[in-house]
C-alpha cells in the first residue's frame, strides 16, 4: 500500500490559524478515505488529527520558562531470535511455502504495513493475529521522522542551538520533539503517550542529521527536500483499540535518507509551505534491527531497502536477512531474501502486482523464489536444488488468502 498520509505535518515558521489546522486536517482526512482503508478508518482518522495536533501544537519556539526539560524513555531490551541459518529441502511444500510467505511479511513489515492496520490492508482476518496487527513499519517510522526534520530544515525563522517542545498526547503522556541544529542531531520521545487507540513510548534519535531544502516560491511551484542521519530505535507500540491489546517492541540502529518533491500551497497566513509529498524516496540499511511482541522475537540484519511511493504506486528493491523466533514458523532460524525484480504495489494496492523475491541459507544449497502477479495465479513458489536457479524441483500456486494465512 501507498503512504499518502502524512499525520506529522510541522511548520514551524508560524503561528497556526484554527483555518490553517482544519485545512491541513481535512486534508488528512480525505487523503485516508483515498487510501481505502474502512475498518480502520475511525482508528487511522483519530490518531492521525491527534498526531497532526501535536505537531502543530509542538513545532517552534523554545523549551519554556526555566530552560529545556528533556524526559527520557526507554522499553527493556529484546533477546534476539536463533540466527542459526536454517535448511531449504525440496519436496517439502509446507515448510517451503511457509519460509516464503514469512519472508515475504518481513518486507511488508520493513517497509509497506503501516502500524496496526493489517486488516485494513489484507482484508482477510477479522481479527489480526499478534505478529501482523503490531508490526511496525520501519520505512513509515523513518518517513515520519524525517518529515519533522524537513518542516524543521525548511522553516527560515527556526533559530538557536536548541530547541525543545513538550505537548500532550491526544488521551495522556507526552510527546517531546528536540533540535540540535548546532551539533545536527533530532529526537523524539514519547512517554506513555496515549493518542487514543495506539500507545507510544520510547526514543527515536537521530545523529549526524543533514539536509537539502529547495523550495518553491509560488503556490504551485515545486519543491525538492531530503533529509538523512543515522537513526536509534527503541519505541514500543501498544494497540488498545482490539481486544486483548497487542503490543510491539523495535529496537536498533540504521542509516536512512528520504527525499520528498511536491508542490508549493497557500498556508493561509499570507504565505506559501510545502503541501503533501507527491513523490518520497526512502532508502533504509543498517546492521540489526529487532523486535518483539513481548513473547516472540524478529530481526533484520545486514539489511538495505529503498521503498518509492508516488502516484503509480509503491516500488521495493533491496536486501535483507530475517530471523525469528516463532513457534509456529518454519523459519525459527535465518534467510537472505533479496528482492531480484522489484516489488511493486499499484496506488490503493493491497498486494504486490508484480516482483520477485529469491530466499536463501548458508545451511543449505537450496533456493526458494517467490513470483508475484495481476494475473491468477498471484503467487508461484518454486523451489530449486541449488542457489544458482537452475534445477526447479518443485512448483507450488498459491492465492493470497492461503499465502498470507500460512503465518
Amino acid at each position: 500500500m501507498s503512504f499518502f498520509f502524512r499525520t506529522d505535518i510541522c511548520f514551524a515558521s508560524a503561528k497556526f490559524s484554527g483555518a490553517r489546522v482544519t485545512k491541513v486536517i481535512t486534508l488528512v482526512e480525505a487523503t485516508l478515505m483515498k487510501i481505502g482503508i474502512s475498518e480502520f478508518y475511525s482508528y487511522l482518522r483519530m490518531t492521525g488529527m491527534a498526531v497532526l495536533a501535536a505537531g502543530l501544537i509542538g513545532c517552534g519556539g523554545s523549551g519554556g520558562d526555566g530552560g529545556p526539560n528533556i524526559p527520557t524513555a526507554s522499553n527493556a531490551a529484546i533477546t534476539p531470535p536463533p540466527t542459526t541459518p536454517i535448511a531449504i529441502t525440496t519436496g517439502a511444500e509446507a515448510t517451503n511455502t511457509t519460509i516464503a510467505s514469512a519472508a515475504f511479511q518481513a518486507l511488508d513489515g520493513a517497509g509497506l504495513q503501516t502500524i496496526g492496520n493489517a486488516t485494513g490492508v489484507v482484508g482477510v482476518e477479522t481479527t489480526p493475529t499478534a505478529t501482523e496487527t503490531t508490526r511496525l513499519t520501519i520505512a513509515e517510522i523513518v518517513r515520519r521522522h524525517a518529515g519533522k526534520i524537513k518542516d524543521h530544515k525548511s522553516s527560515a525563522s527556526v533559530t538557536g542551538a536548541q530547541i525543545v517542545q513538550t505537548f500532550p498526547c491526544f488521551v495522556s503522556g507526552t510527546q517531546t520533539f528536540v533540535f540540535d541544529d548546532m551539533n545536527g542531531n533530532a529526537s523524539e520521545i514519547f512517554v506513555n503517550c496515549d493518542n487514543g487507540g495506539v500507545i507510544f513510548h520510547g526514543t527515536i534519535s537521530s545523529t549526524g542529521v543533514s539536509a537539502n531544502v529547495m523550495l518553491g516560491s509560488t503556490v504551485g511551484s515545486p519543491y525538492n527536500i531530503s533529509v538523512a542521519a543515522t537513526i536509534t530505535i527503541d519505541l514500543s507500540i501498544t494497540v488498545t483499540s482490539i481486544s486483548p491489546a497487542e503490543v510491539l517492541v523495535s529496537q536498533g540502529s540504521l542509516s536512512f535518507s528520504v527525499a520528498f518533491s511536491g508542490t508549493m500551497e497557500d498556508d493561509f497566513a499570507g504565505g506559501i509551505m510545502p503541501g503533501f509529498p507527491t513523490h518520497t524516496e526512502t532508502h533504509i540499511f543498517g546492521a540489526s534491527l529487532l523486535a518483539s511482541d513481548g513473547v516472540n522475537s524478529e530481526q533484520l540484519s545486514n539489511f538495505d531497502l529503498t521503498v518509492v511511493d508516488d502516484n503509480a504506486g509503491t516500488t521495493v528493491t533491496g536486501h535483507f536477512t530475517y530471523a525469528n523466533s516463532f513457534s509456529t514458523s518454519a523459519i525459527h532460524g535465518a534467510v537472505t531474501v533479496n528482492i531480484t525484480t522489484p516489488i511493486h504495489y499499484a496506488f490503493l494496492g493491497s498486494q504486490p502486482d508484480a516482483g520477485v523475491i529469491q530466499i536463501t541459507t548458508s545451511g543449505s544449497p537450496g533456493m526458494i523464489k517467490v513470483t508475484f502477479s495481476s494475473a491468477a495465479p498471484p503467487i508461484t513458489v518454486q523451489v530449486y536444488s541449488d542457489t544458482a536457479g537452475t534445477n526447479l524441483v518443485d512448483t507450488y500456486t498459491l492465492t493470497w488468502l492461503q499465502f498470507e494465512g500460512l503465518i
